[in-house]
């Protein structure tokens, strides 16, 4: 029985060094190339098909640069999935397997690179996640992602501002807790809340004017729970308010592995017409 024993503990050492491998792997975090006009397109035929929509964004990134796409040649792309890999609901493996027949190497491994990177960094995008405030709050944003500021020295926007009457409750778009409260110079009253679901990503919230009751560091807060008040707070020392129009900061930011100190951040813009339209 002394074989059964050590084939088990090396069964189970194998299986712990696999997710030990998977859990500190680096994933490239993506620049957020997918139009915003196709996201529910991707987002509803990927849903439709079981196939998922990074695979889909990908293919269509890489070989096309999203030149000419719609609707029809999504579709018509889950066709062609299906009929290489010989079934109506292939999973990944067959997915990624009618890829590299499709395609040269090259393009195929930055296919599925982008994917993989699509589905760690962008998640949020497909599921069920909320847009920030309620539906008739008057808000109105743009893409301000990259933008120029100048403020605590040359640097670009980290996030999409969303203008509000201050006071305005706003909202967090998931399941989280909180891990990170009080004043920052650049962004004056702030949250940071760790996405319970996708603990990859947290969710920066800034310049607001005051904190929902009970919102601590280390709060545990639910999807549409009121979470801080609009503001113009920041850019100075604490206390500070009136520097520019009242308006919410959000930034999301995501760690390469699960472990890793490192942070990128990411566009919110296509994420916030997402899920406004839900």
């Amino acid at each position: 029985m002394k074989w059964f024993f050590r084939l088990l503990l090396l069964i189970a050492l194998a299986a712990g060094a696999l997710l030990i491998y998977h859990q500190t792997r680096a994933i490239p975090i993506p620049e957020m190339k997918v139009p915003v006009k196709l996201a529910p397109e991707y987002l509803q035929v990927g849903k439709s098909s079981g196939i998922p929509w990074p695979y889909l964004a990908a293919w269509d990134e890489v070989e096309r640069e999203y030149r000419g796409v719609n609707r029809d040649t999504i579709r018509e792309r889950v066709e062609k999935i299906r009929q290489v890999a010989g079934t109506d609901r292939p999973g990944e493996q067959k997915i990624r397997e009618a890829i590299r027949k499709e395609m040269p190497e090259k393009e195929a491994d930055q296919i599925l690179q982008l994917a993989e990177s699509y589905a760690w960094a962008a998640a949020p995008l497909g599921e069920s996640y909320l847009f920030p405030f309620a539906e008739d709050s008057g808000v109105s944003y743009g893409d301000t992602w990259g933008a120029s500021r100048t403020y605590g020295g040359e640097r670009t926007h980290e996030g999409t501002d969303i203008m509000a009457e201050k006071g305005t409750p706003i909202r967090s778009v998931g399941n989280g807790r909180v891990i990170a409260k009080g004043w920052n110079r650049l962004g004056g009253w702030r949250l940071t809340i760790l996405d319970t679901d996708h603990p990859q990503i947290s969710f920066y919230y800034a310049h607001l004017s005051r904190y929902a009751d009970g919102i601590e560091t280390g709060s545990k807060v639910k999807k549409g729970q009121v979470i801080g008040y609009v503001g113009d707070s920041g850019y100075g020392p604490e206390g500070t308010t009136g520097q520019f129009a009242p308006h919410l900061h959000l930034g999301i930011y995501v760690r390469e592995s699960t472990f890793s100190p490192k942070r990128e951040t990411i566009n919110p813009y296509l994420f916030l017409k997402v899920w406004e339209k839900k």
